[in-house]
């Protein structure tokens, strides 16, 4: 596994492990190919083939390898989950419930990947709060409309912010214990420079200028305990900020979200595909989550074949920027909609629809498959949800509360933790601190 800050090309990559899951370039069909691991940790045939809600937890083979040096202490670097998604994921409530589930288990590695100041005006995820001054614009794919709108160049989350003027403010502030703050923007030829400040000191100064456009980064340390951090734009070009990852000097999980609001798959096959593989290679994940199918549900317009296609797609260009890591497609969650005056609300059947189709590729490319919609409890469930005098979903029969995307996300975790103390156990390896509390409860 890379270490903080380094990478490697995409051939030494590909090279240096197999992939979890394979997903051909495009235009080729999609195979099933089963995880291998390293001689010293042989392929296991895992039984079940489903733990709870999840299916095949043993694609989820080089996570669990990763997790296990964490576990027996013999790691030196953090164990990264990154998870695309829709605005369950930008809510970053189920997200947080899992990354404090994981961290308890195997260790804090750090916040991970967040924005700087506000990307779009409701941005906020745990334990993050950040401004920025008017001459700091928002940058994010757009969401519906050509595929090619704009350069393509987002970031790792597909939204950013952008100034060319001088004096321009964006601030973060961060309540979560962080020792590294790596910056993440775009170099090119007219680009200009900030200066960073951590908790009100000059930190240093960025220049964002390069010989040719590409993704550029910049770290700094700083004690391990909660900072500000807050850039300025000099005014000798433009400055566009991706965001920042956000660690820590101990190895452990690491847990990003990275969702937009009313964002598809087809969302983020609208950066550039150079770009996103160079951003996520990075990254360096041992897992990536999809965790998409609400918007697409919602979709009148949208069918099966395209559907499929372009789930397809993006799982291609997960897995030839990231070849390692393991994947999870992540069901959408129970939806309803408006029906008649006697009956107001009903099951969409669509939902179900888009998870079957989610769990046919999953099936196909090499991936788990996690569902949200039977973890809940089944097609309808969401309507006693919205009624309950503690509501678990809110009452656009859409969107979960804090307590019903926590419970989801401790279900999650739940599984997926048997699933790797399963792994353990048919690979003959002793037993750890498994026993011990790592829940957190619903808050």
């Amino acid at each position: 596994m890379l270490g903080c800050g380094t990478k490697r090309t995409a051939p030494e990559a590909a090279s240096a492990a197999q992939a979890d899951f394979a997903v051909p370039g495009p235009g080729a069909s999609i195979a099933s190919n089963a995880p291998s691991v390293p001689a010293a940790l042989p392929d296991v045939d895992m039984s079940p083939a489903r733990i709870g809600n999840l299916d095949r937890p043993d694609r989820l083979g080089h996570l669990f390898r990763e997790l296990s040096g964490l576990d027996d202490g013999h790691a030196h670097d953090d164990v990264r989950v990154v998870q695309f998604g829709d605005s369950h994921t930008a809510a970053d409530v189920g997200t947080a419930t899992l990354r404090h589930i994981l961290q308890a288990r195997f260790g804090d590695g750090g916040r991970g990947f967040v924005s700087i100041g506000k990307p779009w005006k409701s941005y906020a995820q745990d334990g993050i709060r950040g401004g920025m001054t008017t001459d700091f614009d928002g940058s994010k794919i757009r969401i519906k409309g050509d595929r090619a709108a704009g350069d393509g160049l987002y970031g790792l989350l597909g939204a950013g912010i952008r100034s060319d003027a001088g004096s321009a403010r964006a601030w973060t502030r961060i309540a979560q214990p962080t020792s590294r703050i790596e910056l993440d923007y775009l170099g090119a030829p007219s680009g200009g420079s900030f200066d960073v400040f951590i908790d009100g000191a000059l930190a240093g100064r960025v220049s964002t200028r390069a010989g040719e456009t590409a993704a550029g980064y910049s770290a700094f340390d700083a004690p391990d305990s909660p900072h500000e951090v807050e850039l300025r734009t000099v005014g000798d070009g433009e400055v566009r900020l991706f965001g920042m990852a956000l660690d820590r000097a101990q190895a452990g999980v690491v847990v990003d979200a990275l969702g937009i609001n009313g964002a598809q798959i087809f969302t983020p096959l609208r950066s550039n595909e150079e770009h996103f593989a160079e951003q996520l290679h990075h990254r360096s994940p041992d897992l990536v989550i999809l965790a998409y199918g609400t918007n697409e549900a919602l979709d009148p317009k949208l069918g099966d074949a395209e559907y499929e296609r372009g789930l397809v797609e993006l799982l291609g260009r997960v897995a030839r920027a990231a070849p390692s890591a393991s994947c999870l497609l992540l069901g959408p969650p129970d939806l309803a909609r408006h029906a008649s005056k006697e009956k107001p609300y009903a099951f969409w059947p669509r939902i179900g629809e888009i998870v079957a189709l989610q769990r046919k590729v999953a099936t196909a490319a090499g991936c788990a498959f996690y569902d949200q919609l039977e973890a809940m409890g089944g097609p309808g469930t969401i309507i006693s949800w919205v009624n309950e005098h503690e509501a678990r979903a809110k009452s656009d029969y859409v969107h979960l509360t804090r307590f019903g995307y926590a419970q989801l996300a401790t279900s999650l975790g739940t599984d997926m933790l048997r699933g790797y103390d399963e792994w353990r156990a048919e690979l003959g390896l002793p037993p750890t601190n498994a026993s011990r509390t790592w829940g957190v409860a619903a808050r």
